[in-house]
């Protein structure tokens, strides 16, 4: 299991700070949230673009919440991102997404809100290198919600292998062991990483699990 401390969920004042709490880790997660497809705004690509490059080097996955994700895509791949997942509700022609991410040298990625099936991906698992599958509400709250941890579950059986799974929103110890042991690639950590007084010890203590 791959776990990505979710930057957006860190003090907004010292994301440089933030960042060099996890020096050592080698993965990281990019919230961006535009206050149109989600209630919350996060930063821009200037801000993320400052994010990717003090933490080059490190696998970085970007999760657009927003209403048109392809507007970011070629920025992206110039900060140095591996990974864009962006929601299937947002996109018209998942395929020009697709495409595009993979003509920028990148992974791409879609995602889910709870509402969503992810069967409703099936027609592109031939061309998607992974799925992530919110197991929250993006409300800030951080609520994880039981149902939706297994929706998660079932997808990691019904996905191709080929597909990665992430998933992504309020997870704790025991959600996170319990789809480690059903074979999901990643799991996106937000609070539980960043509002410990050690977050490199949650994340070794977690991946350990």
């Amino acid at each position: 299991m791959r776990l990505f401390p979710s930057i957006a969920s860190s003090n907004c004042l010292a994301y440089g700070r933030e960042l060099e709490r996890i020096r050592e880790w080698r993965t990281l997660h990019v919230d961006i949230e535009d206050g149109n497809f989600t209630p919350n705004i996060t930063f821009g690509l200037k801000t993320a673009k400052a994010i990717c490059g003090e933490a080059a080097g490190k696998d970085i996955q970007v999760h657009l919440m927003t209403t048109e994700p392809g507007r970011y895509v070629e920025a992206l791949a110039s900060y140095g991102v591996k990974t864009v997942f962006a929601h299937i509700e947002a996109l018209d022609y998942p395929m020009v997404f697709i495409n595009l991410c993979h003509q920028l040298g990148m992974e791409a990625g879609l995602a889910f809100n709870i509402k969503t099936p992810v069967s409703s991906a099936e027609p592109f698992y031939p061309l998607i290198d992974a799925v992530l599958v919110m197991t929250s509400e993006p409300d800030g709250g951080g609520e994880c919600v039981r149902p939706a941890v297994e929706k998660a579950l079932r997808a990691i059986e019904s996905v191709p292998k080929g597909v990665k799974v992430v998933t992504d929103g309020g997870l704790r110890g025991p959600e996170v062991a319990q789809l480690t042991a059903a074979g999901a690639y990643g799991t996106v950590l937000g609070r539980l990483v960043f509002e410990a007084n050690d977050p490199m010890e949650v994340l070794k203590n977690l991946e350990g699990w």
